[in-house]
């Protein structure tokens, strides 16, 4: 059979990029593909069940892989496989277009993905909302399970003393409350706060009037009874609205925040266009800002598979065309910070944590957590995760509304606070 030939040479290719890795491929007519010696120091065990899944793999190639994945007529066994296999495919160079996989793309593989991206077009509200519940309006089980006490669906902020999910997140929080230079009495507006626990800190810690806008309906049900039942219902006023709704709030906030959210504004630069102009409308003249997102230098549409199990609508947007929106609107940069390797880490405890707590999320809601589910959501989280070591960036960026030199003193955790730096009636050496 052709389609077994090919994936056979596929495998071989991929295997040998590895030192490491052993790959062992089982198709469903018994004959099987060993890619290794012995010595490797781990296995990874791909079982195609049938032969369509075979043809589909060759068809779609990674995509067609996973897809069967989810389906269940692949198994893929092994420590970590999907983010292995991700791994192996970065190192061959899948996706540089400079390898010799290049020729087996599929034409049909782009087309799908524009109909994905064109179907869940969140550019109409109601559709947003759609993809919005599709992902955020899931029993929040799922999400306390997986995301620790704090439930933040975000970054963690790892120091070299850090050793909990709980504590990354707090600090994480914590530091973009430094970035945003808060004070007591300031008013605040945060885009999608989850399930929330950054307005509480922030209302808590910091003594601030907090304007929440979220559009997921059972997320502000658990936010509400949360606020009142850490004494904060009065400091925070929650809207069902989403970004482009804070247009209404004309200039009446000091501060922006909004962390993971950016993700949801969509793929085209009118999107862009819409989201930094709705914040430039909200803030004051001279109020600060921090958006933190995931990002990629490059344009480009969100993967088939994160768009059609996980994140309908979603885009992983180009930082620069992000920052040149902002400029447009008004919003000058502060500051952009890289945070990657701590959402990577972050990543690879909700993955640990999904895993371990599986038949508790399943027992919650059994007519949704299905073994299909399950599947979709270890792709979502290794995939993910393994990304970030490839292409992906995590960056927190900090902006200011108007164009002032005093937008720029440095705040807890910037390289001036601990810089040796020198002033007053110090002399430099100027190795003259």
């Amino acid at each position: 059979m052709i389609a077994r030939w090919t994936l056979r040479r596929i495998f071989e290719r991929l295997g040998a990029t590895s030192q490491e890795t052993a790959l062992r491929i089982e198709f469903s007519d018994g004959s099987v593909c060993q890619t290794y010696p012995s010595d490797k120091q781990s296995e990874v065990l791909v079982r195609f069940k049938t032969s369509r899944a075979e043809r589909n793999s060759l068809l779609f190639f990674y995509e067609g892989l996973f897809e069967g994945f989810v389906s269940g007529d692949v198994d893929l066994e092994g420590e970590r496989p999907i983010a292995t296999l991700a791994r192996l495919g970065h190192d061959a160079g899948l996706n540089s277009g400079k390898s010799w996989f290049r020729l087996l793309r599929n034409p049909l593989i782009e087309l799908r993905q524009r109909a994905q991206e064109f179907r869940q077009n969140g550019s109409g509200h109601q559709q947003a909302v759609r993809n919005a519940d599709f992902h955020y309006a899931l029993n929040p089980a799922l999400f306390e399970a997986m995301l620790g006490e704090t439930v933040g669906y975000s970054e963690g902020l790892w120091t070299p003393d850090t050793r909990t999910l709980n504590q990354a997140k707090y600090n994480n929080y914590e530091y973009v409350c430094q970035k945003l230079r808060l004070e007591p009495g300031m008013t605040v507006l945060e885009v999608g706060s989850g399930w929330g626990y950054m307005p509480i800190y922030m209302a808590k810690r910091y003594g601030v009037d907090v304007t929440v806008y979220n559009p997921v309906r059972r997320q502000n049900d658990y936010m509400r009874e949360r606020f009142h039942r850490h004494g904060v219902g009065d400091q925070i006023r929650l809207v069902e609205g989403d970004h482009r709704d804070i247009v209404q709030e004309s200039g009446r906030f000091d501060r922006f925040v909004s962390i993971g959210v950016h993700e949801h504004a969509g793929y085209s630069l009118k999107q862009y266009r819409l989201w930094a102009e709705a914040i430039a409308a909200a803030l004051k003249d001279g109020g600060f800002g921090v958006v933190s997102t995931t990002s990629w230098m490059v344009r480009q549409m969100t993967g088939l598979l994160t768009l059609k199990y996980v994140f309908p609508g979603g885009h992983v947007p180009s930082l620069p065309d992000t920052l040149a929106a902002f400029e447009r609107a008004g919003l000058m940069l502060v500051d952009v910070e890289s945070l990657w390797p701590h959402y990577q880490r972050t990543m690879n405890e909700w993955r640990k944590n999904f895993a371990e707590a599986w038949p508790e999320i399943q027992k919650s809601d059994p007519r949704v957590f299905t073994e299909t589910f399950r599947r979709q959501w270890t792709l979502y989280l290794e995939g993910s995760g393994e990304s970030f070591g490839d292409s992906l960036d995590l960056s927190h960026i900090v902006f200011a509304k108007g164009r002032l030199a005093d937008h720029f003193p440095p705040w807890p955790g910037s390289p001036r606070v601990d810089a040796d730096l020198i002033g007053g009636d110090q002399e430099p050496e100027c190795f003259r």
